[in-house]
């Protein structure tokens, strides 16, 4: 984040549009200037994200965005709701050079997508840490429909903002805790991002994605299952080395963090993204003010430089 400059970070669910404002102070400190939560009029439609409805939808609700008067344009970021994207973890060389791993990750897109055009998608990667040597042996496969980010793009363009970056929510939330819990480069810990019907989990390793995968689930108790039976036995591999499980999702029912703890030991904590931050006066008071764990991407997203 450039000093004394406003970086704005949006992110959506089906239901919701979030952004968050903040600035770096000279001295380094970043300050929370904004947080808002604008419901949609309507629920949006994921099976035909394209529609005239969806995006009129969105639009009437950036229209309550108000841009602050030094808003830099090159700092308007956008992070995607998972939902919409296509995640697979893909093997590569730990040799390949960037351009050799452009290259594969178009290989790797035709092997999922035999009939479509790359070019009509934003293909990236999110590396993995792999072995105890530090070499990424795999990366995790990044897909989604640039037609959606051009959506997005020009519901920008006609407030006048101009949208430079896109990332997937739950790599964003990935930084903010980096941000907000410093502790996390000296341990290893849980991600875990609760989505309508499935879940996506990281396991991080002093600061690093070590793995990552997604579980779908039809209810609350199914993801306790999951932790009971599934992650909980991975803590005792790691000699209960394990600090904290993080865990977001505009989702999470009342309780849901107690009964994780109940099982699960080591500690589960809704994630603050604003921990280490200055919080603004209008921020305090703001009604949205409650339920930080839901800014976490939006925040994310924001202190991408």
């Amino acid at each position: 984040m450039d000093n004394r400059v406003n970086s704005v970070g949006f992110s959506f669910t089906r239901e919701n549009l979030y952004w968050v404002i903040l600035e770096e102070h000279d001295d380094g400190q970043v300050e929370v200037k904004e947080i808002e939560k604008i419901p949609f009029e309507n629920t949006l439609d994921y099976l035909n994200f394209l529609s005239q409805t969806n995006r009129n939808i969105i639009l009437n609700a950036i229209h309550h965005f108000k841009s602050p008067s030094d808003l830099d344009d090159h700092k308007i970021k956008l992070s995607f709701d998972s939902s919409l994207c296509y995640i697979s973890k893909i093997p590569i060389e730990p040799s390949l050079e960037l351009p050799e791993l452009k290259d594969h990750l178009i290989w790797e897109f035709y092997q999922h997508f035999y009939d479509e055009d790359p070019n009509n998608f934003y293909i990236s990667y999110h590396p993995l840490l792999q072995n105890k040597d530090g070499v990424i042996d795999s990366v995790l496969l990044l897909i989604i429909n640039r037609r959606y980010i051009d959506l997005f793009k020009n519901i920008f363009e006609t407030r006048g903002l101009n949208l430079k970056l896109t990332d997937i929510d739950h790599f964003s939330v990935e930084i903010a805790i980096k941000f907000a819990y410093p502790e996390l480069f000296n341990s290893n810990n849980f991600l875990m991002s609760v989505k309508p019907n499935f879940l996506e989990i990281s396991f991080i390793l002093n600061g690093n994605t070590f793995n990552f995968r997604q579980v779908t689930y039809k209810s609350f108790g199914d993801i306790l299952t999951f932790c009971e039976k599934d992650l909980k036995p991975l803590t005792k591999l790691m000699q209960n080395k394990i600090q904290k499980f993080f865990v977001w999702g505009e989702y999470l029912k009342p309780g849901f963090i107690n009964e994780l703890n109940e099982i699960m030991p080591f500690e589960a904590v809704e994630i603050n993204p604003f921990k280490n931050f200055i919080i603004n006066k209008k921020v305090l008071n703001s009604p949205v003010y409650r339920n930080l764990y839901e800014f976490a991407p939006a925040c994310g997203i924001a202190l991408r430089g």
